[in-house]
């Protein structure tokens, strides 16, 4: 047989379970909250940074654009002597040799006069310089930016270029950028804030870094692609930030800004490093927080389990006393608390016990005296002689059509009389009794007694019982309409009042004299001691209180000539 644990142990358990939960609860949703704080601050943060980045290209640009113009005005101004604008495309580039890889001005043959040191010597002309003239041509107002390439003199490089306007023949003024210089910031920015940040052009390929990016990138001929998610199909879409998966399922976090001045994108990928090391200083405070909550919710569930447990013992004892039949057992717990109400409760709840047992063997026979009354009563020789009679006169009268009603109406009542009468019914099968025997009583006085059932939805179903309502619309018949003597409505509802549901039979016929309402309520020796030909109002008023309380039972409204409600009291639950 297993053993069985006590209540205290399993309070034990239980308290220390919930204590101990909700501290779990709370650290890691505190975890989860610091988690998503630290995630958006390094989002908000990440987007600070590309906004920097983005300044720098603009201030650069405008740089570019300032030594454009200084080589277009220093050229139209000495168009004519050459060595002068050689030395000065010479100064403009040592000046600004951080930032470009050279100046120059390309001709229309294809040739170009330098600013750095090889292109002041090897001046001839190449072909790559060719898409960068057509397009200064193409746009002689604007300055055009090219694609990253592969310059012969210049190396990987960007070339900003801008036809020269008013020159007596067809010229056009180049800057070629230093992206190793623009790399090595972007490299920098990087290892400061251990960040993987790169520039990429519209069409996808890489200008500067991620070369030292060993992880989720896949960089190969200056493209780039993660996991599945190629550089076309990051910029097409019009999200800033991504969640992405590289080819070994490492989640990462994509952030993008396009750049105010060049037709360039900043991207920013965060393999969650910066994350997982703030978090990972956090970690041992929640250990710490779960080893201090762990030995709290030992010493609460002890001092709890402690304090419950010796009342609960002294009562053990107590019921123990009882089921020997020690009925007159008192064990005192002198405590002001619920352990000692209910002990003083159980002590007042023997004393009722005694009592209840000597009133249980008084109900019991009652009970018994009152279910023997309604059996005897149910099959009414007197009505059923009637019935029988009414069948003869229908027949004499040559009213044939109704005899098959009566018999029908007659048949259901007999099988509905003859059932147990202890088993409750539905409200609903006892409406249908009452209807078959207003049909007989219409037919027995050739009166119309018009029956109206206003039921509350849901009552239908309510358990009732048997041969309830018959004994009331019966006297209604007998009492209110002098037996038949007259007709008129009668009218049975079926409603809700607070937790009392209440079914009430009303007619409007003679009424009942208020001396009289009374004493039919009140059972005389008499109503035991003679057989009765109908099941009288005290029967179903001492039915329903022996079963559901003395609060319970008939009340009788009656208005002489006006109005009369017999309600029966049932509990709603």
């Amino acid at each position: 047989m297993r053993r069985r644990i006590s209540l205290p142990l399993k309070l034990f358990f239980i308290v220390f379970a919930f204590v101990l939960s909700c501290i779990i609860l709370i650290s890691q949703l505190s975890y989860r909250y610091v988690q998503k704080e630290i995630r958006t601050t390094d989002i908000y943060y990440t987007n600070q940074i590309l906004d920097k980045v983005d300044q720098y290209f603009t201030v650069n640009f405008s740089s570019f654009q300032t030594i454009l113009f200084s080589v277009e005005t220093s050229v139209k101004a000495n168009i004519d002597n050459t060595e002068v604008i050689k030395k000065q495309l010479r100064e403009l580039y040592e000046l600004n040799s951080n930032y470009v890889s050279n100046i120059y001005l390309i001709k229309s043959d294809l040739s170009i006069l330098g600013g750095s040191t090889p292109t002041r010597i090897f001046d001839e002309p190449l072909s790559e310089r060719e898409p960068l003239f057509e397009a200064a041509d193409k746009n002689r107002r604007t300055t055009f930016v090219s694609d990253p390439y592969k310059s012969k003199y210049s190396g990987w490089t960007v070339t900003m270029v801008r036809y020269l306007n008013g020159a007596p023949f067809p010229m056009a003024i180049a800057v070629d950028l230093d992206l190793n210089a623009i790399e090595e910031t972007l490299f920098k920015i990087n290892k400061k804030e251990q960040m993987n940040l790169a520039l990429i052009t519209a069409s996808g390929k890489i200008i500067a870094g991620f070369s030292e990016n060993k992880g989720p990138l896949n960089i190969q001929d200056h493209t780039f692609s993660i996991g599945e998610t190629s550089a076309e199909q990051i910029l097409d879409t019009t999200e800033t930030s991504l969640q992405l998966h590289t080819k070994d399922g490492i989640p990462v976090s994509l952030l993008k800004k396009p750049t105010e001045k060049f037709n360039w994108t900043i991207i920013s990928i965060n393999d969650e490093s910066r994350l997982k090391a703030a978090l990972s200083r956090l970690e041992t405070y929640y250990i710490e927080l779960l080893a201090a909550g762990l030995l709290l919710s030992l010493l609460i569930s002890f001092f709890i389990a402690k304090y419950i447990r010796n009342p609960l013992y002294a009562l053990k004892t107590k019921m123990k006393r009882v089921e020997q039949g020690f009925l007159t057992t008192t064990i005192s717990i002198n405590r002001n608390d619920e352990f000692g109400d209910l002990s003083r409760a159980f002590d007042r709840m023997l004393q009722q016990i005694v009592e209840l047992i000597q009133r249980a063997e008084l109900h019991n026979e009652l009970e018994r005296k009152l279910e023997i009354q309604v059996l005897q009563s149910q099959i009414n020789p007197h009505f059923l002689y009637n019935t029988l009679g009414s069948i003869s006169n229908v027949i004499r009268l040559g009213q044939i059509e109704k005899v098959d009603v009566v018999i029908e109406s007659l048949i259901s009542i007999l099988e509905y009389g003859i059932a147990d009468a202890s088993e409750k019914v539905s409200l609903r099968q006892e409406l249908q009794n009452v209807s078959d025997y207003i049909a007989i009583q219409n037919i027995r006085y050739n009166r119309h007694f018009h029956l109206i059932e206003n039921i509350e939805e849901g009552l239908l179903d309510f358990p009732v019982f048997r041969m309830l309502l018959q004994p009331l619309v019966e006297n209604s018949i007998f009492h209110g309409y002098n037996g038949g003597g007259i007709e008129g409505p009668i009218t049975i509802h079926g409603y809700r009042e607070g937790g009392i549901v209440i079914i009430e039979v009303v007619d409007q016929g003679e009424g009942i004299p208020t001396d009289k309402i009374k004493h039919i309520l009140i059972s005389e020796p008499s109503d035991v001691e003679v057989k009765r030909k109908r099941i009288g109002l005290n029967n179903i008023h001492g039915r329903i209180r022996l079963h559901y309380g003395e609060q319970f039972g008939l009340q009788i409204i009656s208005i002489p000539k006006e109005i009369t409600r017999v309600r029966a009291l049932f509990p709603a639950g």
